[in-house]
């Protein structure tokens, strides 16, 4: 039995991870003693199901139809988010990606508001 992968099922998954392994910044992951962790990017790529450090990349390493499929899920996914902390894809130039490693790394930033962003967004209500 498969499951379809997209961006709601990536968003719980990847805050069990972060809650599980715990979140950094300024690098995508670390496994030192004491400071391990990973980065809103590698939480998402962990929570798709993808190899560590898999959306570093600037393309995909693989060609096979499940690992694209999670691929385009966890951009799907970065570009939302993005999107809704306040990326203008019309006017910034970074990419989803970069965008959110640069909110990911800003100095004050908490565990608690990149767990907030990762919430899916609410539900409009008539």
């Amino acid at each position: 039995m498969s499951t379809t992968i997209s961006p709601d099922t990536i968003r719980p998954a990847a805050i069990v991870v972060l809650r599980s392994d715990g979140w950094v910044q300024s690098t995508f992951a670390n496994n030192q003693p004491g400071k391990t962790g990973c980065c809103l990017i590698e939480a998402i790529g962990r929570g798709a199901g993808l190899p560590p450090f898999a959306l570093a990349a600037k393309k995909p390493r693989r060609r096979d139809a499940a690992f694209r499929a999670r691929w385009d899920a966890a951009h799907n996914l970065m570009d939302e988010i993005a999107t809704s902390l306040g990326r203008n894809p019309e006017d910034d130039e970074l990419s989803p990606k970069w965008w959110l490693t640069s909110w990911n790394d800003r100095n004050g930033r908490t565990l608690e508001e990149v767990l907030e962003a990762l919430e899916p967004p609410a539900s409009e209500s008539a």
